[in-house]
């Protein structure tokens, strides 16, 4: 039953500083030549993946966080600033519009936790290597807007990630928010 499976990621989210620049610089690029060819996603739903998981039977979702909790438990806090523009695969020719986000191996430390709890529940592990990004915008084919130079934000705080539901529309609702550097019980 369609009801019973339910579309989740694992995320870190934006300060509200960091969301703003993000934003900002979003508008500026649709803006620019080649911004009509963008899909831009909206400023509330900004957001750094750890791990996708796609379709997820809700009766393993509680186990999944237990997992994941006890996997990340020893993961301190951390800060996190947004960094270059630029594009997936490669900027010449970008099917992503993205912001790197640094540091990079703070942000790869929690994504390897996450996914050890997600294996540890049962999952099956990520084929590709971790990338944390901020995507911007999706292009659709055509030509996307020059990019270069970076977001300038205010560093933000990570002291939590969640479990998200996607829904259509890129509609995004926390189901569980899991808090950094508390052991579990």
């Amino acid at each position: 039953m369609a009801g019973d499976v339910l579309r989740t990621f694992f995320a870190v989210e934006l300060g509200d500083a960091a969301r703003r620049a993000a934003g900002d610089l979003a508008r500026r690029l649709a803006d620019e030549p080649g911004g009509d060819a963008v899909r831009w996603v909206r400023p509330e739903a900004y957001h750094v993946t750890l791990r996708f998981l796609g379709p997820t039977p809700r009766d393993r979702i509680a186990d999944l966080v237990a997992a994941v909790r006890r996997e990340t438990a020893g993961v301190p806090a951390f800060e996190l600033r947004l960094g270059a523009l630029g594009g997936l695969p490669n900027q010449r020719r970008p099917r992503v519009v993205v912001v790197d986000v640094e540091p990079r191996e703070r942000l790869a430390e929690l994504a390897a936790a996450v996914e050890r709890g997600v294996v540890a529940a049962g999952f099956a592990p990520e084929a590709r290597a971790f990338n944390g990004h901020l995507t911007l915008g999706r292009v659709d084919g055509r030509r996307a807007p020059l990019l270069g130079g970076s977001c300038e934000a205010a560093p933000f705080r990570v002291d939590s990630f969640a479990l998200f539901r996607s829904e259509s529309g890129a509609q995004y609702t926390p189901l569980e928010r899991i808090a950094l550097g508390v052991a579990s019980p």
